[in-house]
């Protein structure tokens, strides 16, 4: 995508669109808005340098006059996961080049995350209550070694852990290592220099390595590394909806965490109980009410976070909390307006999840490539997910023979509803998903080893 040139088109002028919109109308960028709001377009037209079009997004006579066709990339952000799907398919059929689908709750594609894409047609799948909770994990685990990032419906993690001089996976080159089966090492952090090392690689302690592999394995990896110091910390979640069962779930798959979560409502206690694994202890409960937390000795818990769509309930569940001692607040912001407002109140970490989407979008755009699902190491590597397709009637290619440059490994292959981390040997078929750890030079090739399958029909 040309940079200079680019037309952007957002659908939806909530917070996400909105900020997105503001942002990038300073930059070197066309930008056209949809919304059915006329209020909301009235704000654009007198605040924004964008072309801002009342409309149903669901139409494509509206997304045709905001120039969907010719444009580089669409971003679809309302507030209505249905509605976004459906523009999704639109403004692909309408020939858009790259989309970025935003959607609230992934519960009813997490099972058939790559049946979705391909229905819907979106290059990019982000999810307000899942950034949220990236954004909560990282709060947790301050001052920890450890990052993760999930890949392929949950299968497949990103991890990056910190060697400890005592590390068995010291001072040998990398192709003599005995690794756990199913792990791959994608990358090494060596005096904040990132790097694909190749077999011949020696690790050194303080090293910082990013691994892939599905979460048994992974553990077995955390084992090898000698990580001196274990994250050890109570968390207690307020709100049992989709954003805190997000929150948990990423919680408990970080080692060293206990989970407790409390949901006032009882049925919601339960199904939520049904849908988190046995370490997540779901107890029903107001975490508004005093006696209730004192019954429960939150004041002994480290980090307390508030995930209703609640302000109010949120703030005063933070308060009561640290009256009781609790080291560290975090609170979900629902209303844009009261941002300031939990900084007065001295919670400690106010995360808004629709304001980390349009962060992450803009991270996107920003990047080598909206192929991204993932912009680490503060920006200086990516991962991406291509679909496999080759050149002339070739249908598959081993792993040593697809000619991937030294900055970029691949990590993850989907196939079907199949996820394995592949070796030298291992093959990539026509139509596999290919989960790709690359650094910002070697991007454009990497894209051009998989073709689009539009490239094949000039062949």
């Amino acid at each position: 995508m040309d940079r200079e040139t680019s037309h952007i088109v957002i659908i939806g002028s909530g917070e996400v669109g909105h900020h997105l919109a503001e942002v990038l109308s300073k930059g070197e960028h066309r930008v056209s808005v949809v919304d059915k709001d006329p209020v909301r377009i009235r704000e654009l037209q007198e605040s924004l340098d964008v072309q801002a079009i009342q409309g149903d997004a669901t139409y494509a006579e509206v997304l045709t006059l905001a120039g969907v066709p010719k444009a580089d990339l669409v971003v679809v952000a309302t507030d209505n996961d249905q509605v976004n799907m459906l523009a999704c398919v639109l403004s692909r059929k309408l020939k858009a080049k790259r989309i970025i689908l935003r959607i609230k709750d992934t519960k009813r594609v997490d099972a058939y995350r790559f049946f979705y894409k391909g229905c819907l047609g979106y290059d990019v799948l982000l999810s307000t209550e899942e950034l949220a909770a990236e954004m909560v994990l990282r709060t947790v685990a301050t001052n920890h070694a450890l990052e993760v990032e999930s890949f392929a419906g949950g299968q497949v993690q990103l991890r990056r852990l910190r060697l400890g001089t005592d590390s068995e996976l010291l001072g040998t080159p990398l192709m003599k290592l005995r690794l756990p089966t199913g792990v791959m090492l994608v990358a090494v952090i060596r005096n904040h220099e990132v790097s694909v090392p190749g077999g011949q690689f020696s690790l050194e302690a303080d090293d910082h390595v990013y691994v892939v592999g599905k979460r048994d394995s992974l553990d077995e990896f955390e084992a090898l590394a000698g990580e001196p110091v274990k994250l050890r910390r109570k968390v207690v979640i307020m709100g049992g909806g989709s954003a805190g069962v997000a929150i948990a779930q990423r919680l408990d798959a970080t080692p060293g965490i206990s989970v407790r979560l409390f949901e006032r409502d009882p049925k919601r206690a339960r199904r939520v109980a049904e849908q988190l694994s046995s370490r997540v202890l779901v107890l029903e409960g107001d975490a508004t009410d005093l006696d209730f937390l004192m019954e429960e000795q939150v004041g002994e818990v480290d980090v307390f976070i508030a995930s209703t769509r609640d302000d109010e309930d949120n703030m005063i569940a933070c308060q009561l909390a640290k009256s009781q001692g609790v080291e560290r607040t975090v609170a979900l912001v629902n209303k844009r307006a009261y941002s300031s407002v939990y900084n007065l109140m001295n919670i400690d970490v106010a995360v808004s999840p629709r304001l980390q989407c349009a962060q992450r979008i803009l991270r996107f755009v920003r990047s080598e490539s909206v192929s991204s699902i993932a912009v680490i190491a503060d920006g200086r590597a990516e991962v991406l997910e291509l679909e496999a397709h080759f050149r002339g009637s070739k249908k598959e290619c081993k792993v040593k023979n697809l000619g991937l440059p030294d900055g970029a490994k691949i990590g993850a292959v989907v196939r079907s509803e199949d996820v394995f981390i592949p070796n030298g040997e291992s093959t990539v078929e026509d139509g596999d998903q290919v989960i790709i750890f690359a650094l910002p030079d070697n991007i454009r090739e990497v894209e051009s080893i998989f073709l689009e399958p539009d490239s094949h029909v000039a062949e």
